[in-house]
């Protein structure tokens, strides 16, 4: 088995898009296998975006090969590079054909090596989870009432290397309703919210008017959700972090839905709710909804994401599906997709590992 780095390509007609052609084709193949369809995969253009901003996050892949040269898996280490300067991403996938011999623990030791060369000390990864745990056992997180199986294949393999689970997120689905139905929601939601707040929404990059604004929002996002006891710090985030962000989304053949409440006599966003879709799929994501401390409690999440909902079919006719996660602990947002007909269908495991400082 050949264990070797590669860059990330510059562009999609670089010689080295094979690679990330061969990881979404890995990491299709095992949501497949455990949730029967495609919505939690992403396509390589989307897989290749992420990197595409080396500014702010520096993508490096491994590739474990045979000797006849074939991918039987993929490393991938995201490092930041304008906040959380001691974090890492860790993201491992294998062939099940060669798994339980030792390509994903030689991947990861080799962008451990690297990252811990470039003084990252704490390292995530994230797995797929079914919803109810298959095995005796059960994992929580520091908090909420979420849990994995700690021996499922995925679990087993980074408590092995050191990792401990620091919270298990909620994936939920919903099929989209009626145009009609979406209306009324919106309309209910509306009736309860003060008058003193408006809707603004967008269709991909954010405006220059409102990219302040919503940088601020992202560093609320940093700060203000459920995180367990991540090792993480807020956000580094400007205007101009959030155009590049947005562009790096159409880049990767996603676009991008938004719904903000602008606090009227201020003039100034205090909630959001984010959808991303890529092209040709069925389904759409459910990313960020936010409000800002000082406006909670007058509806503005539940209002912001039942207009960004019935926005979706005129924008994306194609879209059938929504999908979103949730920190089992946020009782908050859980509790406003119930409401809206989002059904619990996966699970997530968040790990990380810290090395000991000097």
């Amino acid at each position: 088995m050949n264990i070797t780095r590669h860059e990330h390509p510059a562009s999609p007609s670089d010689p080295g898009f094979a690679l990330v052609e061969a990881e979404a084709a890995l990491w299709r193949g095992v949501v497949v296998d455990m949730f029967g369809d495609e919505d939690l995969a992403d396509g390589p253009l989307a897989r290749w975006s992420e990197g595409s901003r080396p500014s702010y996050f520096q993508h490096v892949r491994y590739a474990a090969r045979t000797d006849d040269g074939r991918v039987v898996g993929v490393g991938t280490l995201e490092l930041p590079q304008r906040d959380n300067l001691h974090r890492a991403g860790m993201s491992i996938v294998v062939d099940p054909a060669f798994r339980h011999a030792g390509v994903g623990t030689s991947l990861h030791a080799a962008m451990l090596d690297e990252a811990r060369r470039g003084g990252r000390r704490t390292f995530e990864a994230f797995t797929w989870e079914p919803l109810e745990p298959t095995g005796p056992r059960r994992l929580s997180g520091v908090e909420g009432d979420g849990v994995i199986d700690p021996d499922g294949e995925p679990a087993a393999f980074l408590l092995g290397l050191g990792y401990r689970l620091v919270q298990v997120e909620t994936l939920s689905g919903l099929d989209l309703p009626a145009q009609a139905d979406l209306d009324r929601d919106v309309v209910e939601a509306r009736a309860v919210v003060p008058e003193e707040y408006s809707l603004v929404q967008w269709r991909g990059v954010t405006p220059a008017e409102w990219r302040s604004d919503m940088a601020e929002l992202q560093v609320a996002m940093s700060t203000d959700v459920p995180m367990g006891d991540a090792d993480a710090e807020p956000s580094v985030v400007d205007p101009e972090r959030v155009r590049s962000a947005d562009e790096s989304f159409l880049a990767g053949g996603r676009d991008l839905l938004f719904t903000a409440a602008r606090h009227d006599p201020t003039g100034r966003l205090v909630a959001f709710t984010r959808l991303v879709h890529e092209q040709g799929r069925p389904v759409a994501d459910q990313w960020e909804t936010l409000v800002v401390q000082a406006h909670r409690g007058h509806g503005l999440g539940l209002l912001t994401k039942t207009a960004n909902h019935a926005a979706v079919p005129q924008a994306w006719p194609d879209v059938r599906r929504l999908i979103t996660g949730n920190a089992s602990e946020n009782r908050w947002m859980l509790t406003i997709n119930r409401r809206l007909g989002y059904r619990p269908v996966a699970a997530c495991g968040w790990f990380e590992h810290r090395l000991e400082t000097p």
